[in-house]
């Protein structure tokens, strides 16, 4: 039987609802070893997504508690028992939960890899992913499947909920639809320090999961809501790059977003084409150190915000 982690679990909105890693012959590549945040909080680095020799997937957050220990995902498939094994060098406490900021393969692929006995916390819309009987491109619902299911969430949360109490405290908060429809930002106030999935991973134009609820056209609205909702947070640790953010480096991606957004609207109403927008978009030089990344990323997000205007 499950453990019941969820004392103090104060929901202000919304109810209480009952691609594998690269293996050589060693198996898959090792993860880093697991680095001090700040006090309890820790994280296990995912390494760069483009360098899929050591790539493993996102950055886990661990967070050691009075009870036992809290992780915020948990890579692509095949990591579960290397994350333990980092686990265990800081505690030997039990595993009491798996929080998902949403719902990919690289951030929940090795959830069914850790004791059956965590209980399982995610956004409702995360959720309502995992539970299709199709599964669309990165949503990652196959893994999820026969035996498996049994570690689909068991607890969800619409816009905010806080469990645990004290200096164990995370608040949990979701303001709208951006890398995908369930972008959950997991916050430790006692750290003060936040992980922002893939709604905030790495300084460049993102990837915008449509067929998840992602969303062009709000994703500078919800990282806006996000800056201005959450209080008391210094460190952010973002979905996959190394090392940490500030809360001004997320304002900082809002304007970022908000300015490549009205780009968009702008070139749409001027009857320019994805292909011409993006050829014709420079970062701007305030953005620094950001880059265009995939050279297809910045025309598709550009169709995506046109395709929102035209519906």
């Amino acid at each position: 039987m499950r453990r019941t982690v969820l004392l103090g679990l104060l929901l202000t909105s919304g109810g209480l609802l009952i691609g594998a890693a690269a293996c050589g012959p060693d198996g898959p590549p090792p993860v880093p070893a697991i680095e001090q945040v700040r006090g309890d909080l820790y994280v296990i680095q995912g390494g760069d997504p483009t360098d899929r020799a050591t790539f493993s997937g996102g950055n886990v957050a661990v967070y050691v508690m009075d009870q036992g220990v809290a992780v915020v995902d948990s890579k692509l498939p095949g990591y579960g028992q290397q994350i333990i094994d980092q686990i265990r060098t800081v505690t030997d406490k039990p595993i009491l939960a798996m929080f998902h900021t949403h719902t990919h393969n690289d951030h929940a692929g090795s959830t069914p890899e850790f004791p059956d006995t965590i209980e399982v916390i995610t956004h409702e819309n995360i959720k309502a992913s995992l539970t299709r009987e199709e599964c669309l491109p990165v949503t990652n619902c196959q893994t999820f499947k026969g035996e498996n299911a049994r570690y689909l969430p068991q607890t969800t949360f619409s816009e905010k909920a806080s469990v645990w109490f004290g200096d164990d405290r995370i608040d949990l908060y979701h303001f709208g639809p951006a890398h995908t429809n369930g972008d959950t930002l997991v916050v430790f106030p006692a750290e003060r320090a936040m992980h922002s999935g893939d709604m905030f991973s790495l300084k460049r134009p993102p990837f915008i999961d449509t067929n998840n609820g992602g969303s062009g056209l709000e994703y500078p609205e919800t990282l806006a809501k996000t800056a201005a909702g959450i209080q008391g947070v210094d460190t952010i640790i973002p979905g996959h790059t190394p090392g940490f953010f500030t809360w001004a480096e997320l304002e900082e991606y809002a304007e970022f977003h908000r300015q490549f957004v009205a780009m968009a609207r702008a070139a749409h109403a001027a009857g320019k084409t994805a292909e011409e927008a993006a050829e014709e978009y420079v970062i701007p030089d305030e953005f620094e150190g950001y880059n265009r990344s995939d050279p297809m990323r910045i025309p598709t997000n550009i169709q995506t915000i046109y395709d929102e205007l035209e519906q």
